[in-house]
């Protein structure tokens, strides 16, 4: 059971990389960019959910999800909102003391105001980044606000496969949710030990792009060694605009800023005026 985990983390974490593309990928909020696989394009909102799902092969017995389904969210001015569950905490002391709370991590990537905003419901703080400083591009030039960059979504994701010595194939096209996704898959080797001794085992991702809607509809992937298959998907797609709300930061919550001073990595400083403070200590901790 605990290789059958860990095996689930390994290829959850490829994933996830997989969307950052770079180490720069979280501040890329600018019009024309990407945002964990969703365009942030305006004049086209949508809702949908990304839901992840594992199947043991080869018995092809799917097995349960970890976490629920992410929320996705983008309005006509190319506002992108990701909602994601970290878990259940017991708040040991304070209001509500001996009650269980879950923990939502949103982000919303702004490319109007060139923010991008983290708000954690647990403690109520949103913490804002100036995206300027992050996203610059590789020839050292960052869009101007507003601005959208002209050229195809899609195009922008197929190179992530080609990485080393990876093979590429373009699967065509096929429906997904009613639209219409072009796929590409990748297959590269990769070392691996097996009963303790070292091989060869493949690696194998499928990417499944809308044009149209500006998404990535759905990521697949599976590594011989955990014999599991990890399946994103974005389902319940609901073209029109969002709730407004959703891309505000709640009155209640406290707002800092991220400084990016040299000597000062880590750092938050309330916004608008103070020294800097350390991270507070989180209201509740996990269940014992």
């Amino acid at each position: 059971m605990w290789r059958t985990r860990m095996s689930i983390a390994g290829v959850a974490a490829g994933c996830l990389l997989l969307l950052s593309f770079t180490p720069q990928a979280a501040g890329q909020c600018y019009l024309g960019s990407n945002y964990l696989g969703i365009a942030v394009r305006s004049g086209n909102p949508f809702q949908a959910e990304k839901v992840t799902t594992f199947t043991r092969e080869p018995q092809g017995k799917i097995m349960p999800s970890l976490q629920p389904a992410a929320l996705i969210a983008r309005d006509s001015q190319g506002r992108v909102r990701v909602e994601v569950t970290e878990g259940k905490f017991k708040v040991e002391e304070g209001e509500g003391a001996g009650t269980e709370t879950v923990q939502q991590m949103i982000t919303i990537c702004d490319p109007v105001s060139q923010k991008l905003v983290r708000l954690d419901t647990l403690n109520k703080t949103a913490t804002v980044t100036q995206t300027p400083e992050l996203g610059s591009l590789r020839n050292g030039i960052q869009p101007q606000a507003g601005i959208q960059t002209q050229h195809s979504f899609c195009s922008v994701l197929a190179p992530m496969l080609g990485v080393g010595n990876t093979q590429k194939e373009d699967l065509g096209h096929q429906t997904i949710e009613g639209m219409d996704a072009q796929g590409v898959r990748g297959t590269r080797p990769m070392p691996a030990i097996i009963n303790g001794e070292a091989t060869t085992a493949t690696s194998i991702t499928e990417l499944w792009c809308s044009e149209e809607l500006g998404a990535l509809l759905l990521l697949v992937r599976q590594t011989g060694t955990t014999q599991t298959k990890m399946e994103m998907q974005l389902t319940k797609i609901a073209l029109g605009e969002p709730d407004p709300a959703l891309f505000q930061i709640p009155l209640d919550y406290r707002i800092v800023e991220r400084v990016p001073e040299e000597g000062r990595n880590g750092q938050l400083r309330p916004s608008g005026a103070g020294p800097a403070i350390q991270p507070s200590t989180p209201a509740a901790a996990p269940p014992q």
